[in-house]
């Protein structure tokens, strides 16, 4: 595999165009893979350590301890597509993934040379953006593996759009349920509203101290136990959380098979899942057990964002009810009156006008990361085991407490373990020399000055931050509650914890630079200054 392969489905048109139907349709964008960007840091940032005279011997007995990291394509992605990050170390990649500086260029330099048109309307220009439309879809089926007979894809402006097609359209009745994990993204979560709206019940299941389950047979038993009725067509949706966006924890797939089985529909939230891990619907773990999955394109190839995809079972994407409609989602409609009738299929559910000028971009990443999956999955995993290991490992001076808190993954798993069921981020928290939580904000902001992007809080995900954190609140909160009022409650930890998250561009150098920092926060008298400023900065208003 070299660089050029992979740049051929960056520059190349995208979709399989003959040239006599391109040259209907429109130009092709001309071949660049140069770049004139550079990142800019803000006044209020400070250039990130660089690698000391130290650093090449740590890399090197690094590179010793963990050869599976080793990828020229990588490094020279990093090099070329990446120059922004020459002054920032990002690790917030499960918040969003950073983009490839050519595929923006191309793109770009497609929509300056060519004319697209709203693909509701039959012109030469809506054609064109019909047709990069539809290979869009292809692409996104062929990514995930999923048999076009079979499944189609609802364009939508994010995964959570995506997931609330599917619980107001699901016929949710009292005797079905949902079943849904602890540790869930907010997204999944807000599906109860529609099945408590509905009369029907929400179980969800326990997570283990650090992420993941340790009983799956006991859940295995419990889905089986609780189907109401052999009969009942709409038993519930059994909604499955791919990679967690707090813990990384990756639940073995198996699970939907068996929920399947039983006769629920099957719902995979693979929004962190699938920019990292090769996901296949008609892979022999999945084939025929998945009813639904949803993806943001932004978080697998950082461009474009406001775009995500409902890949659904056809047959299940007819037996969801669409409460109201739209433009583009009807054929005849009666005004003034009330009688319309609904679209067929995906354009049913896709309401207004698609994001049909981003759609170029799509093919070329997906292409771009399928081919890149499988060594960027084992890089991930390196960096994530040893970098788990190095901050456990911080501590005070004169052998005071642990300074880091690593919460997931659990610094005591293998490289194995971490490479089968854990994604490419850390959750910790850090404590004084007194044994005291450090507020997780004050954290992110301390590492942002020192231009180290890290995400603080609960990240969307309550359920599993306060379970690995070993806080059992979730009980105790009550309707109306905002994070001030947890925070008078439960203190200073109710609020989150840290994350670092690696991705596409991620490097050896950047997870060193930020041990280092983590390091210095040792220092006697560092936590305190930066706690007080910490304090100034709120108490201005920011």
């Amino acid at each position: 595999m070299t660089l050029a392969s992979i740049y051929s489905s960056l520059c190349c048109h995208s979709g399989n165009v003959e040239p006599s139907t391109q040259d209907e349709l429109g130009e092709k964008g001309s071949e660049d893979t140069g770049s004139s960007h550079s990142y800019v840091a803000s006044p209020q940032l400070l250039n990130p350590t660089k690698p000391t005279d130290g650093f090449p011997a740590v890399q090197h007995n690094f590179l010793l301890a963990y050869p599976q990291y080793a990828s020229q394509v990588l490094d020279t992605i990093r090099q070329t597509e990446f120059k922004r990050l020459e002054k920032l170390v990002y690790l917030d990649y499960t918040g969003a993934s950073l983009y490839p500086e050519s595929l923006v260029k191309q793109s770009n330099e497609f929509l300056s040379s060519n004319v697209l048109g709203n693909p509701h309307s039959s012109s030469p220009p809506s054609r064109l953006a019909s047709h990069h439309t539809d290979v869009a879809r292809t692409a996104i089926l062929k990514f995930l593996g999923a048999d076009p007979n079979i499944y189609s894809v609802v364009w939508t402006a994010n995964a959570s759009s995506a997931m609330r097609i599917v619980g107001e359209g699901y016929p949710w009745h009292p005797g079905a349920r949902l079943f849904l994990a602890h540790d869930s993204h907010n997204s999944m979560n807000g599906l109860r509203a529609f099945a408590h709206n509905n009369g029907a019940a929400v179980d969800y299941y326990p997570m283990s101290a650090s992420g993941g389950w340790e009983e799956k047979w006991s859940l295995l038993q419990k889905v089986s136990s609780l189907r109401s009725s052999p009969t009942d067509t709409y038993p519930g949706i059994f909604g499955l959380t791919g990679q967690s966006n707090v813990t990384g924890f990756k639940p073995p797939l198996y699970l939907l098979q068996h929920a399947s089985s039983q006769g629920f529909h099957t719902f995979l939230d693979a929004a962190a899942l699938a920019p990292t891990t090769r996901i296949s619907l008609s892979g022999p773990e999945l084939k025929n057990s998945v009813d639904a999955l949803t993806i943001s394109v932004y978080k697998i190839i950082g461009y474009p964002t406001g775009l995500g995809a409902l890949v659904i079972k056809k047959e299940f994407l007819n037996q969801l009810k669409k409460t109201w409609f739209a433009g583009g989602t009807v054929d005849v409609v009666q005004a003034p009156g009330a009688v319309y009738t609904l679209l067929d299929g995906h354009e049913r559910f896709e309401d207004g006008t698609i994001n049909f000028l981003s759609m170029l971009t799509i093919p070329r990443g997906l292409s771009m990361m399928e081919t890149l999956i499988p060594a960027l999955s084992q890089r991930l995993s390196c960096l994530t085991h040893w970098t788990s290991r190095a901050l456990s490992e911080i501590r005070h001076p004169n052998s005071g407490p642990p300074l880091v808190h690593v919460r997931s993954p659990s610094p005591l798993l293998s490289l194995s373990a971490v490479s089968q069921s854990q994604g490419g981020l850390i959750a910790f928290e850090v404590s004084d020399a007194a044994g005291t939580f450090i507020n997780c904000d004050a954290i992110e902001y301390g590492a942002g000055k020192a231009g180290i992007c890290l995400r603080a809080g609960c990240m969307c995900n309550p359920g599993g931050t306060s379970d690995i954190a070993g806080l059992a609140i979730m009980g105790e909160v009550v309707s109306g509650d905002r994070k001030e009022d947890l925070e008078s409650k439960f203190g200073v930890r109710s609020r989150g914890l840290v994350r670092a998250s690696f991705g596409l561009a991620s490097n050896f150098s950047d997870a060193w630079t930020f041990v280092e920092y983590m390091r210095a926060l040792a220092s006697p008298g560092r936590l305190s200054r930066l706690q007080d400023e910490w304090a100034e900065y709120t108490v201005s208003g920011h």
